[in-house]
């Protein structure tokens, strides 16, 4: 019983560091520009926001927790460039800040004036401090927050579905609504995240079940986590969706992290939709102080720092995820976009070929690189 229940907290941990920002805001993008056909939409967010960032997951479990190893296929340089690169837009440059904006979404909910100056320094001071005691995020995240998230959610798209008004004709071909989903998918960037999270989980699964434990029965305990934390982010991306194309007219004018306390108003009223506000919040702070950490961690390590200079270097880390932040959600995600179209093709080919091919390391190199240049010169054209 036991091992189920830690099973368990894992898979709700997993969840809860993957939704974060982007998950609140881009499914119900999604069925808001779909309208009638959402439910193509959400079949191409799936594969890229649910099926890539799980085989993502599952690639590191094969390197034993080693995202190094993973990256190394692609070449020595890329075994130190990718971990920075993916890292730094996960972390003070991109998917951090972003967690900030959409968590002053939340907040906005409950105090309509509160800038976004005063909320993100807020917001910061209080990530960097729980960074420095994150011996306990994992055990937190599956615990208490995690389905305390669901709880909530659960209540809101079953009222959705109940007072859910007939769905406006966005005049989009099948087609076009999937290619929608599937570019939305690679905006969450949880295949970035997943190689991170999975060997922060890999690793800690690994010192509870001791270092005798044998390969195939570590991957096997690290991988069910995985399908509980993907099955569950399938769940939330249908609803999200779904209340998305049924409240379009409702939310079409309102600011991208506002879709989602707009919708609980309507439907729940002020008081209840406080409660949205503050999950939205602690999710949003519970995924950037778990990237915020791994990527000051990943710093002092990458140039050798001795262990009293990581609250210096996670203060710098910090401090320009309040900078980029000023930014909003539009101006983050306008500087996100072409450098995710440019480097996700590499990454996903990356780890289809350690998925389905073993050794082959000049073939790996050739294709990284190869769609690398490919994507590169069709950017600038």
């Amino acid at each position: 019983m036991q091992r189920y229940f830690i099973t368990l907290i894992y898979g709700f941990a997993i969840f809860k560091m993957f939704f974060g920002s982007g998950n609140l805001i881009f499914p119900l993008e999604l069925g808001q520009n779909s309208g009638d056909q959402w439910i193509y939409g959400y079949l191409g967010l799936l594969c890229t926001g649910i099926i890539l960032p799980f085989l993502g997951l599952f690639v590191i479990k094969l390197h034993r927790g080693s995202y190094e190893d993973f990256f190394g296929q692609a070449g020595s340089i890329a075994k130190v460039a990718l971990p920075l690169f993916t890292l730094s837009l996960l972390g003070a440059f991109g998917v951090v800040p972003r967690c900030i904006t959409v968590a002053h979404g939340g907040v906005t909910t409950l105090l309509p004036h509160f800038s976004l100056l005063w909320f993100s320094l807020a917001f910061c001071g209080v990530c960097f401090i729980i960074c420095l005691r994150d011996k306990w995020i994992i055990t937190f995240l599956g615990k208490w927050i995690g389905p305390l998230l669901l709880c909530c959610l659960a209540v809101l798209f079953a009222l959705g579905i109940y007072y859910a008004p007939a769905i406006e004709t966005a005049h989009l071909l099948p087609a076009d609504a999937f290619s929608q989903g599937f570019y939305r998918g690679y905006q969450t960037m949880d295949l970035f995240a997943a190689f991170f999270f999975s060997s922060l989980m890999f690793k800690q699964i690994q010192e509870k079940m001791g270092q005798g434990v044998d390969n195939a029965t570590l991957i096997k305990a690290a991988l069910t986590p995985s399908i509980i934390g993907a099955s569950l982010l399938a769940l939330i991306y249908f609803g999200f969706a779904y209340l998305g194309a049924h409240y379009q007219s409702l939310s079409i004018t309102v600011s991208p992290e506002l879709i989602l306390p707009t919708i609980a108003t309507y439907l729940m009223g002020d008081k209840a939709a406080f409660i949205i506000g503050i999950i939205m919040i602690f999710s949003c702070l519970t995924t950037a102080v778990a990237l915020n950490n791994i990527y000051a961690r990943y710093l002092c390590t990458l140039f050798k720092l001795p262990t009293f200079a990581f609250p210096w270097m996670l203060l710098a880390t910090t401090g320009v995820s309040f900078i980029v932040s000023l930014s909003d959600f539009k101006g983050i995600a306008a500087f996100l976009s072409p450098i995710l179209d440019v480097s996700y093709p590499s990454l996903i080919l990356l780890t289809f070929l350690s998925l389905f091919t073993k050794g082959y390391k000049k073939l790996k190199i050739t294709g990284f690189y190869g769609l690398l240049m490919v994507m590169l010169g069709y950017s600038y054209l």
